[in-house]
């Protein structure tokens, strides 16, 4: 299970990093706070369609993350 602290609320998406993506099955995902929070399961079909973006890090380097809207996200609690 990934942990998320708040989705990224201006366009309603949550950030995953792609190293933690598992390759081929769906993830769940716990949103600790704000108005979204419980449990999601994403399916590996909503994960490939989503946008890769990249992030900067406090130490200045880049890593990739998947953009995966919450509205294809499916509330499990």
């Amino acid at each position: 299970m990934i942990e998320i602290r708040a989705p990224r609320y201006r366009d309603r998406v949550v950030l995953l990093a792609k190293y933690r993506l598992p390759c081929g099955t769906g993830v769940d995902v716990k949103i600790l706070y704000g108005a979204y929070k419980g449990i999601y399961h994403v399916s590996n079909k909503a994960i490939c369609e989503s946008p890769i973006e990249p992030m900067t890090t406090k130490q200045g380097k880049q890593i990739q993350m998947r953009a995966v809207p919450l509205d294809k996200m499916e509330r499990v609690e």
